[in-house]
């Protein structure tokens, strides 16, 4: 399973919550990394994700997505246009003994299915994260500063 840290910012009345991921622990074992929202340059992204740990706004939770929906939805987009082109170079080599002109419309053709296949389940499955653990049920306290007079020196701390 894909895992990473989050904090929950908004509360839908769905069961869904809006978390402000930090990428960096799922994210950088991914291999689709570059090619998703992952391989943005900001260091936090913004998702929506499924509250089945009952989460509140505020709080640290842990963010999981299942590693076979993962590697389902990579496999039409990887294999299905591998596929259409070795079946297209073995049916252009058995019938006219050309085989790179049709390999090259079987991968198109398996390119046009996988897409509309990752359409399809975009709309009717999305892949959606999890909050499946919650860490703190309350926001990191607001530093302040000391007055100079309680320590002498001055010192930022937090509030307990």
């Amino acid at each position: 399973m894909a895992q990473t840290m989050g904090y929950v910012t908004v509360l839908g009345s769905d069961g869904r919550a809006t978390v402000v991921a930090e990428k960096g622990q799922g994210c950088s074992s991914c291999g689709a990394a570059s090619q998703c929202h992952g391989g943005r340059a900001a260091g936090k992204m913004e998702t929506q994700a499924l509250n089945q740990a009952g989460a509140a706004v505020g709080d640290r939770v842990s963010l999981t997505v299942a590693s076979g929906t993962i590697l389902s939805r990579m496999a039409v987009l990887y294999l299905v246009p591998v596929f259409g082109l070795l079946t297209g170079a073995f049916v252009g080599e058995f019938v006219v003994g050309h085989s790179v002109v049709f390999a090259l419309a079987g991968f198109a053709l398996g390119f046009i299915v996988s897409i509309t296949i990752s359409r399809i389940w975009s709309s009717t499955r999305p892949v959606l994260p999890v909050i499946t653990r919650v860490y703190k049920t309350r926001p990191v306290s607001v530093l302040t500063q000391v007055p100079a007079g309680c320590d002498g020196k001055g010192q930022v701390r937090a509030h307990p």
